[in-house]
């Protein structure tokens, strides 16, 4: 009765446009007062033991960080590198767009940064290229997915914090799935600008011009991609500081999003010289928004989560999925399905702090590794974000090329068909998350 009256609170308050962390913690007040024994001293205490956590704290630091890069002119030289390697394909500033997202996921870690910060770059200069407006914004959102998968990753850090997971080993779990799922979308970009006749690659025939032999083509892309490394170079080096320091036992993860933050502002400040201290200040308001709305997320969340654990919800489900199936492969599948589908709905945060515990006991039934499972839960959720009602990253994309959302909606099937693709690919191939562990 308490499940049933939750949810159904839960799903009127998200219909009425209330905000995700006030809808849970709402529903989760009134299903525990007027439908459970459980003293209600508990919302207190488990939304302040769900934010009072050292591997929590890596997420206003990384968020800091992700806005920092935005502002102080990382970001820019990030494009700047991606658009040296591959400038000179069918789609190129398509590619160039997916690149500079996977680049910028490695620094960031979230999603909605990525497709704003890249967005508010390279949707301007597809437009000037001839891209269909509706097509870029999607393509700029779809790119930021991979920034929740490509390490440091917050999605890793909550799973991490939430289920006692090692967070070091997410993050070498999320590498490849990422980089996998990055160029699946550069290939499909190149796909549909080769059938829309889009910035298409450059013949130099056909402008009447002899060919460049290849060993002067392979020259100038060679000189093209050493000025950008040259320029780039203190942006480049901030992914290997963090991953290194963490992977080499230096700093924790929370520790290197510490050292991001830091070590971001000096090169923006000192080097790049692009981030003034005024400019500073409304850096530091905006993650603090950013920050006021995750914790709040996060620590309703936890209460929501403890709720149904006490309400045994977690064990009906695996009840409930064992009997269905003992094929592990039949229930991933499941899975994966009741996970693009909370995503549609749920953002993120909640999405993982909520289901999270509630999956894991099932997964290690079957005998999943729970970093493997962490690298699918990551990837459903991410997609999540491209697709509607709830999209955030759509949300981002639409805002920032200033379109309707709906005029988007054709170009996501195909973006969203090879997100597909590639979760099956990750799902039921481990090696990919587990290769180097």
């Amino acid at each position: 009765m308490a499940m049933g009256v939750l949810f159904i609170i839960l799903f009127l308050m998200l219909m009425l446009g209330v905000p995700v962390g006030f809808a849970i913690g709402g529903a989760t007040m009134f299903s525990m007062y007027y439908f459970s024994d459980l003293n209600m001293v508990i919302n207190a205490q488990y939304c302040y033991s769900g934010i009072s956590s050292f591997t929590v704290m890596a997420i206003p630091f990384f968020m800091l960080a992700g806005v920092i890069m935005s502002t102080g002119g990382i970001a820019k030289r990030i494009v700047n590198f991606a658009s040296a390697i591959i400038d000179f394909v069918t789609g190129a500033l398509g590619c160039v767009t997916i690149l500079a997202c996977m680049f910028f996921g490695a620094l960031s870690g979230s999603g909605m940064a990525t497709a704003s910060a890249i967005g508010g770059m390279m949707i301007p200069e597809m437009r000037r290229k001839g891209y269909d407006p509706a097509y870029a914004a999607t393509l700029v959102s779809f790119g930021g997915i991979v920034g929740p998968i490509i390490p440091p990753s917050l999605s890793f850090v909550l799973y991490g914090a939430t289920t006692g997971t090692s967070v070091p080993s997410l993050f070498l779990a999320g590498i490849l799935p990422g980089v996998f799922l990055g160029l699946g979308f550069l290939t499909m970009n190149i796909i549909i600008c080769s059938r829309s006749k889009t910035d298409l690659r450059v013949s130099y025939e056909a402008e009447g011009e002899s060919k460049v032999p290849m060993s002067v083509a392979l020259k100038e892309r060679g000189k093209k991609i050493w000025v950008a490394t040259k320029d780039g170079f203190w942006a480049l080096l901030s992914p290997a500081i963090i991953l290194g320091g963490i992977y080499s036992g230096i700093f924790t993860p929370t520790e290197a999003a510490c050292v991001s933050v830091v070590y971001s502002a000096l090169v923006s400040i000192f080097v790049y010289k692009e981030l003034t201290w005024k400019d500073m200040y409304r850096v530091l308001l905006d993650a603090a928004v950013l920050n006021g709305i995750t914790s709040f997320l996060l620590g309703y969340s936890t209460v929501f989560s403890t709720f149904m654990t006490f309400e045994k919800v977690p064990k009906m489900i695996a009840d409930f999925l064992t009997v269905f199936s003992s094929n592990k492969y039949i229930v991933l599948l499941i899975i994966n399905l009741f996970l693009l589908v909370v995503g549609c709905f749920l953002d993120t945060v909640p999405a993982i702090l909520v289901f999270a515990p509630m999956l894991l006991p099932t997964i290690k039934s079957l005998g999943v590794d729970p970093v493997h499972f962490g690298v699918i839960m990551a990837v459903n959720l991410a997609i999540g974000l491209c697709t509607p009602p709830y999209g955030c990253n759509l949300f981002v994309g639409a805002a920032v090329a200033k379109i309707k959302m709906e005029s988007m909606f054709k170009y996501i099937m195909p973006l969203f068909a090879i997100a597909i693709i590639m979760l099956l690919v990750i799902t039921f191939v481990p090696w990919l998350s587990l290769v180097f562990l």
